[in-house]
């Protein structure tokens, strides 16, 4: 009973829902000793069902489901064993649990017979009526339970589709809030940085100082802006197509882009060192983006250093096998991890390290979309390491 104070102040009681009662069928062709069984059980409350004959009983699991069956063996036309066969071949009663029972001089025989044929536990004439109702108890619970598990399930399966409908929809207004920042936001955009182009080509001799270096500084502006939107439609293409996944060549892969980054900045000594036969399994165009990013922020933090480094590698950890980029470039605080991977999350201003904030944000949803996940691991003018799973 559950007690709750009523408006005068009075204990009321609310009675507790009960416990709607669970099936058990009882098979034997002896009338009397169904009477029996049904009497030793009548102080669990549930809902016995008696079948007269191994057909009958199949009849009744075709109807209704139970927590528990208790099969007579020897029974005349279809003896216990053959009804327990013919109970396990019919998919609604297969995982059903049976207690067979039989005279204890047939233990021997029966048991192993009886566990063959899927019975989870016996019971020996003459029945002692406390071991029996604890027994089928148990099954009857274990039932109860079940099936509040899948009430469950059901419940939880409902929540995961209105959530996926929800976020689905969500995702939706987002790409279509990109589209018109990328778009509608653009051509202003590149109008502005146009007129800004034309005055410094056409009338910068006419203009001061002051005037040429603000709009400079309006150019970059510009330049930064349309890299960040660039950065956005990046971000919204990798959420939707389909993977295909191939066997990569990492390390070939690797190569070709250290090699254009190297033709991009001449003048850069870079120490790049790329392991041999790196393959991992996944999309090339999207693999190849992640390369791009992780090596081109390893290239680009790294510019500090007389002598830079940059290395790709591949090593297995516990079993799992993960692929790395290291630089020995600026490096960042542990503290600070959480945030490498956010979309336009910086953790070096703008005059020192040039970018939209959106390449390591790119990486992840790569990774993420290949089921797979990224890290770094870093420390403050000591470089860093970033390792990612596909």
């Amino acid at each position: 009973m559950v007690t709750r104070l009523g408006a005068a102040g009075q204990a009321q009681s609310d009675p507790v829902k009960p416990k709607s009662k669970v099936g058990v069928l009882i098979v034997d062709d002896d009338a009397t000793k169904r009477f029996a069984l049904r009497t030793i059980l009548a102080p669990l409350d549930e809902d016995v069902v008696e079948a007269s004959s191994g057909a009958d009983a199949l009849r009744q699991l075709l109807r209704h489901e139970f927590a528990v069956v208790l099969l007579d063996v020897r029974m005349p036309i279809m003896d216990g064993f053959e009804t327990a066969q013919l109970v396990r071949q019919r998919p609604r009663s297969e995982l059903t649990p049976i207690i067979f029972i039989t005279a204890l001089e047939q233990a021997e025989t029966d048991m192993g017979r009886g566990y063959d044929l899927g019975a989870v536990d016996f019971v020996f004439a003459p029945i002692v009526p406390a071991i029996l109702r604890a027994k089928v108890a148990v099954f009857v619970e274990l039932y109860r339970a079940q099936q509040e598990l899948r009430r469950y399930r059901t419940q939880l399966e409902t929540l995961v589709e209105e959530r996926t409908i929800a976020l689905t929809a969500i995702n939706r207004e987002l790409e279509a809030f990109s589209y018109a920042v990328s778009h509608d936001l653009r051509a202003p955009l590149t109008q502005f940085d146009g007129l800004s182009k034309a005055l410094l080509e056409n009338d910068e001799a006419q203009l001061d100082k002051r005037t040429v270096a603000n709009l400079k500084k309006m150019r970059q502006a510009s330049e930064r802006m349309s890299s960040v939107f660039d950065g956005l439609q990046m971000l919204f293409r990798l959420s939707s197509g389909e993977i295909h996944r191939e066997e990569l060549d990492v390390s070939r892969m690797a190569r070709q882009i250290t090699s254009e980054l190297a033709a991009a900045q001449p003048d850069r000594k870079v120490d790049v060192e790329i392991a041999l036969d790196i393959k991992v399994s996944g999309d090339q165009g999207l693999i190849r983006i992640l390369l791009a990013n992780l090596l081109g922020n390893a290239w680009k933090f790294s510019s500090t250093k007389d002598a830079a480094r940059i290395s790709v590698g591949r090593e297995v950890v516990n079993g799992e096998p993960r692929v790395y980029v290291k630089d020995n470039g600026v490096g960042f605080d542990m503290i600070d991890a959480h945030r490498l991977f956010g979309a336009f999350q910086r953790l070096h201003s703008q005059s020192e390290f040039a970018g939209a904030g959106i390449g390591l944000a790119t990486a992840r949803r790569i990774v993420n979309r290949h089921g797979g996940r990224v890290w770094a691991e870093g420390a403050v003018g000591d470089g860093a390491t970033f390792y990612f799973v596909i």
